[in-house]
């Protein structure tokens, strides 16, 4: 597919938030995609359309609107023996035990279907990707890890109702099941419904309060756009000491956005120092290195 069909699409969070100079808004959470603009036989087609733009603001030296989520080029994480699922980010950093589970009595041939997509979705076709999928919920219409990476990659495309529809469907088919909340969740955020984010994120803990980095973070991001500093930190640093191996370091901007926010300069700044220890992409890193010089300069006398 012609590189000109790439799009970045907002993976759920817009953040707004004072800066430096002004007001501007943040997509925390986001990855780079190819991933899912529409494959057809006879060339490229135009990138699915975007959400809204946030208001217009103030030019800042740091562009925090190009700060994206897993730009490591792999959509979807390998399907493993230890779950055989392949989830998109952030799902792609659960470690939660309730997933292997829920996916041992499902029979073969859905089950080869599903690590068809998984391929497919690794070689960046993602057309073909989703006619497996849907071959296999199909085939097994409980099949809820399934279900999850529909709607997915149905929110990815920004077809939300469609998104509920699959995740809705993986709850159903598993109540106890954690991923299906948080598939919900996402889209959710991407529609900046905060409070439904909160009640699935709230629902998710019920089921693992001890491995859910994800819903932590979620949980996180919806109490600052509620402006609940207080949660919105307690849930990000939870979030922080279970990613111990900062498989998401994003998670350090979100907690130096919520220091932002109080007026805390000192641990804004710490904050997105740990970030940058982590960060795999440069120009994520430049960024932050110039806002980060910009926030350590001494204020003007």
């Amino acid at each position: 597919m012609a590189d000109n069909t790439r799009s970045r699409v907002p993976l759920f969070l817009p953040l707004r938030l004072t800066a430096l100079r002004g007001l501007f808004w943040v997509a925390i959470f986001s990855f780079s995609a190819a991933l899912l603009s529409a494959q057809r036989p006879g060339g490229s087609v135009p990138p699915p359309n975007p959400p809204p733009p946030p208001p217009k603001a103030p030019t800042d030296s740091f562009d925090q609107n190009q700060l994206r989520y897993g730009k490591n080029k792999r959509p979807a994480s390998a399907i493993t023996s230890e779950d055989d699922t392949c989830f998109l980010p952030p799902l792609t950093v659960m470690q939660s035990p309730t997933i292997a589970v829920a996916t041992l009595q499902i029979p073969a041939k859905p089950k080869k279907e599903y690590v068809a997509a998984c391929a497919a979705l690794n070689d960046k076709k993602y057309d073909s990707a989703e006619q497996h999928l849907r071959k296999s919920v199909q085939l097994e219409p409980n099949y809820a890890a399934a279900w999850v990476t529909l709607g997915q990659m149905l929110a990815a495309r920004q077809q939300t109702t469609e998104a509920r529809k699959a995740c809705s469907q993986a709850m159903a088919a598993n109540p106890r099941y954690l991923p299906p909340y948080l598939c919900l969740a996402d889209v959710a955020a991407r529609e900046q419904k905060w409070d439904e984010v909160l009640a699935l994120c709230s629902k998710a803990l019920e089921l693992d309060p001890t491995n859910d980095a994800v819903a932590y973070a979620l949980n996180a991001a919806a109490n600052l756009n509620l402006h609940k500093l207080p949660e919105a930190e307690k849930s990000a640093l939870k979030a922080v000491e279970i990613d111990k191996d900062n498989r998401d370091p994003r998670v350090h901007f979100l907690l130096a956005q919520i220091y932002e926010a109080k007026g805390d300069r000192a641990n804004e700044a710490a904050q997105l120092r740990e970030y940058l220890k982590f960060a795999t992409d440069p120009n994520d890193a430049a960024m932050v290195k110039k806002y980060l010089s910009e926030l350590e300069k001494p204020p003007a006398k």
